[in-house]
């Protein structure tokens, strides 16, 4: 115990002091970090995004979830003309859209008959009077 005491004193405090990471807040500043090589922690950000999403609500088939790829050069690449296309949204809302769009699209009605078989949107009997 004494040796990491003493370990952590012969440390310079740079090094004890955990670097502030700043995660884009809009397509604006997206811009400036990507000119500036700094994306990564904005890049974790929407990587943990869509992983929760993955877990939580993905019903498709594909094991690399809604993205179909675990390639971070896929979310950024589309997050770069995202944020030139809309520049003033954000990630959030970007990456919002991105599982929108990639998402799979739900067939059947959420409710099932009583036989227990989803029932068919176009052949549900109109039963409001």
């Amino acid at each position: 115990m004494k040796f990491i005491f003493t370990l952590l004193a012969f440390l310079p405090l740079s090094q004890l002091m955990a670097e502030q990471l700043t995660v884009a807040d809009d397509c604006q500043q997206w811009t400036t970090v990507r000119q500036q090589g700094a994306e990564q922690t904005t890049l974790y950000w929407l990587q943990g995004f869509v992983a929760a999403y993955n877990e939580y609500e993905y019903t498709g088939r594909n094991p690399q979830g809604v993205l179909r790829s675990s390639d971070p050069k896929v979310i950024t690449q589309w997050l770069d003309g995202y944020c030139k296309n809309n520049p003033k949204s954000n990630p959030q809302k970007a990456v919002e859209s991105l599982i929108e769009e990639k998402k799979p699209i739900q067939k059947a009605c959420p409710v099932k008959r009583s036989s227990g078989r989803p029932c068919i949107p176009s052949q549900e009997e109109d039963t409001s009077e």
